[in-house]
């Protein structure tokens, strides 16, 4: 019914107010006394095209059931209509049958992405269920602007522009191509030269566009069990840590000060694990298609156990925007840091590049912007403590990395400089090398971390530790033959422990 009348009628507003009032009736008796189809055939039998003008719509939307029962043979009708070629409509204006074709094309996963995409344009459609609802309401706000198609006359008035729209599409790897479909249609109709509707284009079957299908993550090739078994190495050091730091704790004054052992610090963790395009992150030229980081929950999980058995308050957010991941910050700094905490830590674990993290909406994120955020007024209780930040910057580099389940993180591409006091910066990766983040037991760099830390944070400090990590994730990629080497730049003026030592 929704498609139906997205197809059908003329007036978008009216179509949208109509389908509005049907979403929101919630049982079926209630929607079936909204006659949509009914109301408008009253209007459209004006014309003497209306039984085809509907039975196209019926066709494009393979309503076949009820093409038979009108008594039409299907595959005459399907010959004559050609649903599956987009370029080609008879009374249908080819702009909407692409259109279709995209909420068609669109499963829950995308549509959510493109919903939160148009926030950024001022239009929050999170209400609407439907891709055509949303569509609806992008071509009455005139985001998205289509002429009138004449149906008696054959021919369109006005111009078309669904650039803005095509600019989005593009950046959705699945439907990308429907951005150059878009394009294409919009070049003929207002083409001055244009007076009849423009016909056999390209087939739909070049495109290979796929229907909507529910997202699966594919279960781990067993031959990667090698590999998990040497990330348990990080578990497993030869000698206890008990007899080889006890030095470190006669050195307490050359440490910074634990104020309260049941309370360390606080921990604030950035998980950014699904991404979509903004409208700043278009208008800034970024190309990158950022895919999903399958993994990336397990090292929040990981890294939340991790620094909560150590006495850290853990604050920790997913897919925030770029404005978003700094609100979040200030808020931990002005709510839950205290005169009484020892440590601040913050772990953002996202896509990135040179001295970038990516928030949720494709944005860059400059890391020396953070750095100075937790250098400012908003951040009075941390000035002359440590400040610890762990970045997993992940992008993927390859589609055969990801069909192989171990996927590539872009490093940093240029060198890190510290500016500030006090700061530990550890990266997962060092420059001109890669990081790698195995899809279902999480980022090889912070399970290292993870497990070493819980293993020796009560008897060594940060930056030996960190050491370790580095040795271990250098050497297990060295196994896989995927180079790897974290870096870490620190102002730190003393030892750092995460506990007191025993």
């Amino acid at each position: 019914m929704v498609s139906l009348v997205f197809l059908l009628y003329e007036t978008p507003d009216t179509a949208l107010q109509r389908l509005i009032v049907y979403q929101r009736l919630s049982n079926d008796e209630a929607r079936h006394s909204v006659n949509l189809l009914y109301d408008w055939a009253l209007h459209a039998q004006s014309r003497q095209t209306w039984k085809y003008e509907f039975l196209e719509a019926l066709t494009i939307c393979r309503l076949y059931n009820i093409i038979r029962k009108l008594g039409f043979d299907v595959s005459q009708i399907r010959k004559h209509y050609l649903p599956d070629n987009l370029n080609v409509s008879i009374y249908t204006d080819p702009m909407k049958k692409v259109l279709y074709k995209l909420c068609e094309s669109l499963n829950s996963e995308i549509f959510s992405r493109l919903q939160k995409t148009l926030i950024s344009y001022n239009y929050n459609v999170s209400e609407y269920r439907t891709c055509e609802l949303v569509l609806l309401e992008l071509i009455s706000k005139r985001f998205i602007k289509l002429g009138y198609y004449d149906k008696d006359k054959k021919s369109y008035t006005n111009t078309y522009d669904i650039e803005e729209l095509a600019k989005i599409i593009e950046k959705f790897s699945t439907v990308s191509i429907l951005a150059s479909v878009l394009r294409e249609i919009q070049e003929q109709i207002n083409s001055p030269n244009l007076k009849n509707k423009p016909q056999n284009f390209t087939s739909i079957e070049t495109y290979n566009i796929p229907g909507p299908s529910k997202i699966k993550e594919d279960k781990y090739q067993e031959g990667f069990d090698e590999i998990f078994e040497l990330m348990n190495q990080c578990h497993n050091d030869e000698n206890e840590p008990g007899a080889n730091f006890k030095s470190d704790t006669m050195l307490l004054k050359d440490a910074y000060v634990i104020k309260n052992r049941k309370r360390i610090g606080v921990c604030c963790i950035i998980n950014q694990d699904k991404f979509y395009p903004s409208k700043q992150s278009l208008q800034n030229n970024e190309h990158i298609d950022l895919e999903d980081r399958l993994g990336s929950r397990l090292d929040l999980m990981a890294l939340e156990r991790t620094m909560t058995s150590l006495n850290f308050k853990v604050k920790s957010k997913s897919n925030l925007n770029h404005e978003e991941v700094f609100q979040f910050i200030k808020d931990v700094l002005k709510y839950h840091v205290t005169a009484e905490d020892s440590v601040f830590m913050l772990c953002i674990l996202s896509h990135g590049v040179r001295d970038h993290v990516y928030a949720a909406d494709s944005v860059r994120v400059k890391i020396d912007d953070i750095q100075n955020l937790l250098d400012s007024e908003h951040a009075h209780h941390l000035r002359g403590i440590p400040k610890v930040l762990i970045l997993q910057a992940c992008q993927v580099e390859t589609e055969s990395e990801v069909k192989n389940k171990i996927v590539a993180d872009s490093p940093p591409l240029n060198d890190f400089y510290l500016k500030k006091s006090h700061f530990l910066v550890y990266w997962a990766t060092a420059p001109e090398y890669e990081a790698f983040r195995i899809e279902d037991k999480g980022s090889i760099f912070i399970q290292c971390i993870c497990a070493l830390i819980k293993k020796r944070a009560k008897y060594e400090h940060l930056i030996d530790i960190f050491t370790k990590v580095t040795y271990n994730v250098t050497a297990l990629c060295t196994k896989l033959h995927k180079p790897q080497v974290p870096l870490s730049k620190s102002t730190l003026t003393k030892k750092l422990y995460l506990s007191i030592p025993e």
